[in-house]
């Protein structure tokens, strides 16, 4: 069959096309950052999209193509998966994915979701595999049509395929709308194809809606995944228990651990009585976790293995690394620092001049102000971050912020978010039908 092959030809085409235009649309972006700044101070949060209503007409499903590329994804298909079968018991899943859905009982053509690339780096070091992919979906959906294609997040991967099965007029559901208000507005004009994006962030279906596509708010994904309470306030003379989270991957936790240490240490000479707590779900990090932590044992670092939401609730405030588990951290009510050291000068100038948005930290973007600090750079100041942890520790300022995070937890984290994105995909197959049936 040619057409798969056609089909790469395609992808391959419109990605050297980026990348000789990707100079120019930086230089753009660059050149627009400020107004593109204050545009995004505008943007209106949404309320959670109301999808309480199954299409009465939609038949079983039987077959969903997915495409997920990391282990987060993993998790979150699974339980968009489990929303959906008992409405569809004989529904069959296939595509990318990893072990988890492996053992879920999903047919994986190629375990992406364990390969753990980050990065310009990683993506052109696997680009071969990637190039199958394409063309293995592509053929996939050609021999055996499915009712629906799912893609959880991975936009990088995630947009070609969106373009093969709007080609094919698939139905397509974007889980995880990309966060393209931040680094690269150009490509919405990818995902103005899919049937559905659902957004997690409350402010991102204005953007969207502003440049010509369509996504709706079904809420954070974490309020699935949170514990029902918060971690305790600190109170006046009791001994202070911060967690320190140098994040998932290896090269987050070479980069941020050791400054998070010198800030430890920073902290232990402020509060001595303060204990700190390293939980990480991840084992095979565990080796170069301990050999940093061997180069401060002044600390005394108790480690939590296989350990996250359990190890938070017994603390007062974190160190965290920029990502979920900072958003994670503050809808616990923790008091968060976040921090990202970056390893490079041109790494830290993009940083401060190509994002176009005022805060790095979930928490913050949510809540619309600095709700917890950011610390993003080069040469980041242990000291400084110590100040500011400590400064967040304060029981006046804890017991403020605790109000304010219950309010946001109510608003944006509703649980629910798998169920509602069930739903939306149901609901964007029974309109896709209803499109192509030849009685209007």
């Amino acid at each position: 069959m040619l057409a798969p092959a056609f089909d790469v030809l395609r992808e391959l085409g419109h990605a050297l096309v980026e990348l000789l235009l990707a100079p120019l649309r930086h230089l753009w972006g660059l050149a627009t950052r400020d107004r593109r700044l204050a545009d995004f101070a505008t943007l209106e949060a949404s309320t959670l999209v109301d999808l309480a209503m199954r299409p009465e007409e939609l038949p079983p499903l039987r077959d969903l193509v997915l495409s997920v590329g990391d282990a987060s994804g993993e998790e979150h298909a699974r339980e968009i998966l489990a929303a959906l079968r008992p409405h569809h018991p004989e529904l069959a899943a296939r595509g990318f994915g990893g072990r988890v859905l492996a053992a879920d009982g999903m047919e994986v053509w190629t375990p992406l979701a364990d390969l753990n690339v980050m990065g310009f780096r990683d993506v052109a070091a696997q680009l071969p595999l990637f190039v199958r992919a394409v063309a293995r979906f592509s053929r996939e959906l050609r021999t055996r049509r499915p009712d629906a294609v799912l893609l959880v997040d991975y936009p990088g991967l995630n947009r070609h395929l969106m373009r093969i099965a709007r080609r094919l007029g698939v139905p397509t559901v974007q889980f995880v709308a990309p966060q393209l208000w931040a680094w690269a507005p150009w490509r919405v004009r990818d995902f103005r194809r899919a049937d559905r994006l659902l957004a997690i962030l409350p402010f991102e279906p204005d953007w969207y809606r502003r440049h010509g596509a369509r996504a709706d708010f079904i809420g954070h994904p974490l309020g699935d995944e949170l514990p029902a309470g918060f971690a305790p306030l600190p109170a006046d003379g009791e001994p202070l228990r911060v967690a320190i989270l140098p994040g998932s991957r290896r090269r987050e936790v070479e980069q941020n651990l050791p400054l998070m240490l010198e800030a430890a240490a920073a902290v232990r000479r402020a509060r001595p009585d303060t204990v700190f707590v390293l939980p990480h779900l991840r084992e095979e990090r565990w080796p170069r976790i301990e050999a940093l932590l061997a180069t401060h044992p002044e600390l005394a670092v108790e480690t939590r293995r296989g350990e996250f939401h359990e190890a938070l609730l017994d603390c007062h405030g974190c160190l965290v690394v920029s990502g979920t588990a900072s958003l994670e951290a503050a809808m616990l009510g923790l008091a968060t620092v976040v921090v990202y050291a970056l390893p490079s000068r041109l790494a830290a100038w993009l940083a401060r001049h190509a994002l176009a948005v005022p805060y790095i930290a979930s928490a913050n973007l949510i809540a619309g102000r600095r709700m917890v600090p950011e610390h993003l750079g080069r040469r980041l100041d242990p000291e400084a971050i110590a100040a500011d942890l400590l400064a967040q520790l304060a029981p006046d300022t804890a017991r403020a912020r605790r109000s304010e995070v219950e309010a946001l937890r109510e608003a944006t984290m509703a649980p629910g978010c798998a169920a509602r994105s069930a739903l939306a995909l149901e609901q964007a197959v029974a309109d896709h039908r209803t499109l192509d049936s030849p009685v209007r």
